[in-house]
């Protein structure tokens, strides 16, 4: 599949390679990202054993976390965490291969304790410094990283049974690594080395393959790019995850509707923001969700997605956004 892909799908591979190099060279000049950047080296460095070369992890953030929305699937009985890496290039490294420009500037790390405004008093990000800290022992110690990696992931199973809970797990939870091609221990992969943990993750590489693996996995993610392979992504049986411009009702987001169209395909349309467990969402479905990040709202690029909503004006259908919908509200209501 993968040499037919690139022939059939050149163009906009092309493209993915300009956004990536222009992402590069954007948060290569990012002076907060270079210090940020300039801070993880340091802590490393002090992590450092001079004679035996390696790491004390008593000096270094947890490889595995857990955030408020994969806090969400515990309702669910569902003890789910992840790994955040610091997204795209930010820490020099790209873990995120077909991300588009749009995804790249408005993703999810900048929400939440993720917001540049959210330092300490010390002037320091610590969420970002740790983020690109994992990216940077991924792929300069990556030995060290994958050992560490188990220990922690075999203490969030032990924990996930003591809550008598699922034990799920997210390992790019802002990343989008293959995973399935990663060897760990022993010449195994996460998914054989733990075979009770349901893994998952939102993926925009399609040509992945996880056949055989039972244990993981993957939905497609939408970004203003790779809409020309939805298709595709419901033959191989993924879901489809779309960033909406939602809006708010007072402090909560507008009830998403319960079917989506995209490219002429519609589909069931599942709420997102639930929970984080995607394995457990119907099958054949879009998976609206809001935009995250108060910056995320302004974009531009085509990555949140218009969410049009059918009205009937003078007897007669049509469709307006919701930008549109609120402000004929408002004006009804003025009248």
């Amino acid at each position: 599949m993968k040499q037919n892909f690139k022939t059939e799908f050149k163009p906009y591979l092309d493209t993915l390679k300009k956004d990536n190099t222009e992402l590069k060279n954007r948060f290569n000049q990012d002076k907060f990202i270079l210090r940020l950047r300039k801070k993880a080296r340091k802590k490393i460095l002090a992590a450092i054993n001079k004679k035996t070369g390696l790491l004390d992890w008593n000096k270094l953030p947890k490889i595995i976390t857990r955030n408020t929305k994969l806090i969400k699937s515990d309702k669910y009985e569902i003890f789910t965490a992840g790994i955040m890496m610091a997204p795209s290039s930010w820490s020099g490294y790209n873990v995120c291969s077909n991300a588009s420009f749009g995804c790249g500037v408005f993703c999810l790390t900048v929400s939440g304790h993720g917001e540049r405004h959210m330092m300490d008093k010390n002037g320091n990000h610590n969420v970002h410094i740790a983020r690109i800290i994992r990216a940077i022992l991924y792929y300069e110690y990556r030995d060290q990283f994958l050992t560490r990696l188990t220990l922690e992931l075999a203490a969030h199973e032990r924990k996930a049974k003591k809550l008598g809970a699922l034990c799920g797990f997210r390992p790019n939870t802002t990343s989008d690594l293959s995973w399935e091609k990663i060897k760990v221990k022993d010449n195994k992969t996460l998914f054989e080395l733990f075979p009770d943990i349901q893994f998952y993750d939102y993926s925009k590489v399609i040509t992945r393959d996880i056949t055989g693996i039972k244990n993981y996995h993957l939905t497609f993610s939408l970004n203003e790019r790779n809409s020309l392979l939805v298709g595709l992504a419901f033959k191989k049986n993924m879901n489809v995850t779309v960033v909406i411009r939602n809006k708010k009702i007072g402090n909560k987001w507008a009830p998403k509707p319960k079917t989506y169209t995209l490219n002429g395909i519609t589909k069931k349309a599942i709420d997102g923001d639930l929970h984080d467990a995607r394995f457990i969402d119907d099958k054949d479905c879009f998976i609206l969700l809001d935009p995250k990040g108060k910056d995320t709202l302004k974009d531009t690029t085509g990555f949140v997605r218009e969410l049009t909503i059918k009205v009937f004006k003078n007897g007669e259908e049509g469709t307006e956004t919701l930008d549109e919908l609120f402000v004929h509200n408002l004006e009804q209501e003025n009248e």
